[in-house]
């Protein structure tokens, strides 16, 4: 084998063994959850009252209590074959409470921003079909609700923070009901749930 060829041949192995490590690096992030060293789920324990701030003091959480993590792979979803702003969504994709007095919490496990708004769905309505705009946003026209920040306390940033918490006390009729993140991009990508109330 040529001398130049040889040379080629391993720094095109060099060059592979780094971006394999790369996405190693990558995929262990996103499996874990991502950010610090502990990932952003650390201290989070949805519907048990644990917060990720210790100075937060849970806030009361009225009725039946419906928790959905939001959850994005940062900007490592172009990485894993999604678009810049990567795969999102909530968890769980779908769930269920009685209806009444329900307190729906948000947990931001993700790398960025979210919010959460509740919608009814009517009748052959499905979770996630909703028509995008041109602002890469859905209509709000019919919202029932959206979460507040609750730990750590709104700081003026558009959307909860990535390991904040944020809750919303509604009254809800027996119905299927989609909740969703309308920030610009994320409905696209995947952010939403079905939340049937019996």
């Amino acid at each position: 084998m040529p001398e130049v060829s040889r040379r080629a041949l391993i720094a095109i192995s060099a060059v592979s063994a780094v971006v394999l490590a790369l996405l190693g690096t990558a995929v262990v992030a996103v499996l874990s959850g991502g950010g610090s060293a502990a990932g952003p789920m650390a201290g989070l324990a949805p519907g048990n009252g644990a917060w990720p701030d210790s100075s937060c003091s849970q806030p009361s959480e009225p009725g039946q209590v419906v928790t959905f993590t939001a959850r994005d792979m940062g900007t490592g979803g172009a990485m894993m074959g999604g678009t810049a702003a990567g795969p999102m969504m909530f968890m769980p994709r779908v769930a269920s409470v009685p209806s009444g007095t329900v307190t729906v919490v948000l947990v931001n496990a993700g790398s960025r921003p979210h919010e959460l708004l509740v919608f009814p769905l009517t009748a052959g309505q499905v979770a996630g079909q909703r028509p995008v705009g041109t602002d890469d946003r859905i209509a709000e026209t019919g919202v029932v609700g959206e979460v507040q920040a609750v730990c750590p306390p709104d700081a003026g940033t558009d959307g909860i923070v990535p390991g904040g918490n944020a809750q919303v006390t509604l009254t809800l009729a027996p119905g299927r009901y989609e909740v969703v993140c309308n920030l610009p991009g994320h409905y696209r990508h995947g952010m939403s749930a079905a939340l049937t109330v019996t």
